[in-house]
């Protein structure tokens, strides 16, 4: 869903949906589900490209020494002149930033607390106010992008997160101790939602089944 209103531009995705698309300087931007992406139809030709993300998207920003691009994800920012990398910054998740390619900026939305990031590292922002720094798995977080789920090694709770997002449905675990179990998992996001419980279900771990438009998790 597209609406422009005084020059700029808001980019509403469906649940189970990516999309892709281009934006004045040519930087392509992969947006996907329940994602919000605002920027201005024309970037000013001086000064900062600037731009909003609700929920999760992939930049691959085109190159310009003069002029930053900023991600604003809720209390994250992000600087670049030209790179590749991901931002999720979806409601009610700390925002984190994984780098591929170049290297950005990582700080806190009106404060002076930043810190750099290289390629194969992950950034994110804390509730208290912290920017920490991991090594990032590239074929996992790559996953989304090619319209996987992908999982090495993850705790449940990300997993279950990542498929509430994903088919904009709710998850009740009725298991504390299941929410930290770690899991190998690979499969298509292309999928009904009860094609997808059958193959967590064949994993042995847990039972899960769809319920009063609810996933359980027992």
């Amino acid at each position: 869903i597209t609406s422009e209103s005084n020059g700029r531009i808001t980019l509403s995705t469906p649940p189970a949906t990516t999309t892709q698309i281009t934006l004045d300087d040519g930087t392509q931007v992969t947006l996907s589900a329940n994602s919000r992406l605002e920027y201005p139809k024309q970037f000013p030709t001086e000064g900062t490209r600037e731009i909003h993300l609700t929920g999760e998207a992939r930049f691959e920003v085109a190159k310009d020494a003069e002029r930053p691009f900023i991600v604003s994800s809720g209390k994250m920012q992000t600087q670049v002149l030209g790179t590749v990398f991901d931002v999720n910054a979806y409601p009610g998740n700390a925002p984190a930033v994984t780098l591929y390619q170049g290297r950005v900026k990582v700080g806190k939305a009106a404060s002076p607390i930043e810190k750099e990031i290289v390629p194969g590292q992950c950034a994110t922002l804390t509730t208290s106010g912290d920017i920490r720094l991991a090594k990032a798995t590239r074929t996992e977080k790559e996953g989304w992008t090619k319209d996987e789920f992908y999982y090495d090694n993850t705790e449940m709770i990300t997993v279950l997160q990542n498929i509430g997002t994903w088919y904009n449905i709710s998850v009740i675990c009725h298991s504390a101790d299941l929410l930290h179990k770690r899991v190998h998992f690979r499969f298509s996001r292309n999928v009904p939602i009860k094609t997808l419980l059958n193959v967590l279900n064949d994993l042995g771990i847990a039972h899960f089944q769809y319920k009063d438009k609810q996933i359980v998790v027992e």
